[in-house]
């Protein structure tokens, strides 16, 4: 008993620590703008040359440069859109006064390249898409900045023309937001490039004309130097000039005031039930799991908090596919031990193996996703970026708590021999469970599956999805008032135009604005101006652009793309190409199973499906790869790993994977969804979108997985072994020609 005191006083020290650090977490969570508000500020664009037009791929560039700036590491979130034709709003999510909104977003300087007269040679549209990056010289190692050129015609024409000057001038000074008549080079110099605060942040020596896509801005600097220049000139490389055209203004959450509090109640009963379940199936050993999951949640925030980190309802998203992530890994640990144990095993050498059979499972289908996370980060942005950032926190610190904690844990109570005799006590009882023909029973789902997609695909053809104001554009209706703000006259007035987004706040109730599908003339736009004065209530209206989604919705796809891609060669290199091939096709069913069904009920569309969609990415690969896995583990075990399988062996091998893998799967959905259908209990309907797309996926991966992609499997095996038999057959035969052979 002495040996077991030790684990015991672990878990509660991890326990007790954990509620004492519950407060102080809470309280440093930031929140984006969509559940707790922040400032935005309206800015006016113009072109930076008088006389040019602004064309869309300036606004592109525009709205790049300022995410860029904003959101380096992607975790801040910004919201940004475009109204109209020379209108930008800007909302930074936490800010709390005009002041702290005004730097954060002010940074976006214009940047300009002149020489020591102040004479203006180039602007931030002679650089290209890859702006500044930091880059250290091979030889010296000093950290310089490389600057991609897209019009390397002026640059070099701007260099050759520096290079001429006498030494001392022949300086190449970048700018932002240059002045003309109060600013000069002259007057700073001395500080150029060397106070932050300085409008001067650069001056370099040229000595010849530059006739390069790429150049380097040398100097002695410091990795942070480097880095503040980098991120200087990418803040200034607009191809666009702002001017405040409002005074900034707070804006409150466009999910309601309430989200935040019915999410943690959410969360809080959704841990209380996963809790429920565990200690139900697993006995003592789901009072560890608990705790380490509770460890988990914890360590989360505190990693996310770190980095600067904004929840948002993405960062919501990759908590969900995070929780389940977390309690399959201990799920696969325990079910895998349960397995030893069944076939008359002692306790400790069950869980040494049942432990070291799982792990190969748990780290091929937690690399799978880091893939596909990492992948999203790189090459993702705001929404996307964010939502990656939160799935690769969740995903090492599921292996440190579910994984590493909790085996550590359990080995301390096995050591303890206390419970030789008494497995059950500290593992549950372990049932063999039934033998089915999952082979013939995927016959059907595949069916149904099919039949689903094929009338999404009709419905969508036809009739199209309900896309919101997000995809579509519309009008939004700044709305002010001396009194407060009844939303229940507004709604009633605009009743006849299509309202998908409402009731939203900025500051007081005394103003707000609201959102129509429908584009408004100008006649319409008058005519509901003046409805609204009789009401008492001031108002503009401008147009929303779809730039800014469109952008984001692009920007994920390619991400996807290049994600799944990567999927594809690590499941090839771990399994084979028939597994990688059948994994993806898996995705996209469980994808398009929920867009058809959003396409057949006429279910609203709105940004927010991008987060759930990759959250049922991110699961639907988890849980391909751990019954592939047992499908490599059993061919190896029942066949030797033979290549050639009879049809009647390749069924049984897919038969006993899939039972010995069916509970475990079941589970993990179960505890999955219970935090779904949490949401949805609690009167989460401003995310009911979110909660519907992620409630169908889990189920169309559940099947997906279990059924239809295990039978698609044998199919692509099947068709590689008579490949390989038709290429025995096609080997030449002797050529007979009469008079020569006999």
């Amino acid at each position: 008993m002495k040996k077991l005191l030790k684990p015991i006083i672990i878990v509660l020290l991890i326990l007790v620590g954990g509620i004492l650090l519950i407060k102080p977490i809470i309280n440093n969570i930031s929140y984006g703008i969509d559940l707790q508000g922040g400032f935005e500020i309206l800015y006016n664009i113009e072109p930076l040359k008088k006389g040019d037009t602004i064309t869309e791929d300036d606004l592109d560039k525009t709205y790049k440069a300022i995410v860029n700036r904003i959101d380096t590491l992607g975790v801040s979130e910004p919201v940004i859109s475009f109204e109209g034709d020379n209108l930008i709003r800007i909302q930074l999510p936490g800010l709390k006064n005009e002041e702290e909104a005004r730097q954060r977003i002010g940074t976006t300087a214009v940047l300009s390249i002149r020489d020591t007269e102040d004479n203006l040679l180039l602007s931030s549209d002679v650089f290209g898409r890859g702006g500044a990056a930091l880059e250290q010289d091979p030889q010296t190692f000093q950290y310089q900045v490389k600057l991609d050129i897209k019009d390397t015609g002026a640059f070099y024409e701007a260099t050759k023309k520096i290079s001429k000057k006498p030494n001392g001038e022949n300086l190449m000074v970048i700018w932002l937001d240059f002045v003309e008549g109060l600013d000069s080079y002259e007057n700073e110099k001395t500080t150029c490039g060397l106070d932050a605060n300085m409008k001067c942040i650069s001056s370099a020596y040229v000595n010849e004309g530059l006739n390069s896509n790429s150049v380097v801005i040398e100097g002695s600097f410091t990795k942070e130097e480097a880095q503040s220049l980098v991120d200087l000139i990418n803040s200034g490389s607009l191809p666009t000039k702002l001017t405040e055209e409002a005074t900034p203004k707070s804006v409150s959450p466009s999910f309601g005031s309430e989200t935040i509090t019915k999410t943690g109640i959410a969360g809080i009963i959704t841990f209380a039930l996963i809790m429920l379940i565990l200690i139900f199936k697993y006995r003592l050993s789901g009072v560890v799991a608990s705790i380490c999951l509770f460890a988990y949640a914890l360590l989360v925030f505190v990693v996310f908090n770190l980095v600067g980190g904004v929840l948002t309802l993405t960062g919501i998203a990759a908590l969900v596919l995070g929780i389940g992530m977390a309690v399959d890994s201990i799920i696969i640990s325990n079910s895998r031990v349960h397995d030893e144990l069944l076939k008359g095993k002692k306790l400790r050498e069950a869980f040494r193996e049942g432990n070291k059979s799982s792990l190969g499972a748990i780290i091929d289908a937690n690399i799978t996703t880091l893939i596909a996370g990492i992948i999203l980060y790189v090459f993702g942005e705001s929404t996307v970026k964010g939502f990656a950032t939160m799935l690769i926190i969740t995903i090492f610190i599921t292996v440190f708590t579910t994984v590493i904690l909790y085996r550590i844990l359990m080995e301390q109570f096995v050591k303890s021999k206390v419970f030789d005799d008494k497995d059950k006590l500290l593992f549950g009882k372990a049932k063999e469970v039934k033998s089915k023909d999952y082979v013939k029973l995927g016959k059907i789902p595949t069916i149904i599956s099919l039949t689903i997609i094929t009338v999404g695909i009709i419905f969508a053809v036809v009739r199209g999805f309900n896309f919101g104001v997000d995809f579509t554009g519309g009008t939004n209706i700044n709305i002010s008032s001396t009194n407060d703000i009844d939303f229940n006259k507004v709604t009633e007035l605009v009743k006849k135009y299509d309202v998908r987004d409402y009731d939203y706040y900025m500051g007081t109730k005394k103003e707000g604005f609201i959102k129509l599908n429908d584009i408004l003339d100008d006649e319409t736009s008058i005519k509901v101006k003046n409805q609204f004065k009789e009401l008492g209530y001031e108002t503009s209206s401008s147009e929303i652009s779809t730039l800014v989604t469109k952008n984001l919705t692009k920007n994920a796809i390619k991400s996807l793309l290049i994600s799944l891609i990567a999927i594809i060669i690590y499941v090839k290199i771990r399994f084979n190409m028939n597994f990688a091939v059948v994994g993806i096709l898996m995705l996209v069913h469980d994808v398009l199973i929920i867009l058809s069904l959003f396409a057949i009920f006429y279910i609203p569309v709105d940004f927010i499906i991008v987060a759930s969609l990759l959250t049922i990415i991110g699961y639907s690969i988890n849980d391909t790869i751990i019954v592939f896995d047992r499908i490599r583990e059993n061919r190896k075990k029942l066949y030797n790993n033979r290549k050639e399988l009879t049809d009647e062996e390749i069924n049984k091998l897919v038969n006993v994977s899939s039972t010995s893998t069916f509970n475990r799967n079941i589970w993990t959905s179960i505890t999955t969804i219970i935090a779904v259908l949490t949401l949805i209990a609690v009167g989460l309907n401003d995310i009911y979108t979110f909660n519907i797309s992620v409630l169908i996926g889990l189920i169309a991966g559940n099947v997906s997985s279990l059924l239809i992609g295990p039978r698609l499997w044998i199919r692509f095996e099947k068709r590689t072994m008579h490949k390989k038999d038709d290429d025995e057959d096609d080997e030449p035969e002797e050529l007979k020609i009469k008079g020569i052979n006999i």
